[in-house]
């Protein structure tokens, strides 16, 4: 039974070792996938520095809006302050009556 055995492994011992010398060269793959990913990096960088001058026009966009609010704000209650003045000045003035005298 060990001499069954014994070949068997011999075999499979074999036909490994045979697949191990005629193993192919990886480095060419390796090589390939490097350039990829060094390409890529790149690619993230210059997505990263995109993504970056996005954020910076969205905050320069929003600080211009709520400048723009104050101010609209600001001319709102500068106008409704002015209206009330004019309307104050052009209301007619009430008329005074005579007060009511006991003397009669």
């Amino acid at each position: 039974m060990f001499k069954k055995y014994g070949i068997g492994l011999l075999f499979v011992g074999a036909l490994t070792a045979m697949g191990c010398a005629t193993g192919r060269d990886f480095q060419a793959d390796i090589d390939a996938l490097n350039s990829k990913v060094t390409a890529l990096q790149g690619l993230i960088s210059q997505k990263d520095e995109e993504i970056e001058k996005l954020k910076n026009d969205a905050r320069e966009e929003t600080a211009a809006r709520l400048q723009a609010e104050n101010e609209r704000r600001r001319l709102s209650e500068k106008l409704d302050s002015a209206l009330a003045d004019l309307e104050r000045k052009n209301r007619p003035a009430p008329k005074r009556q005579a007060p009511d005298s006991d003397l009669k």
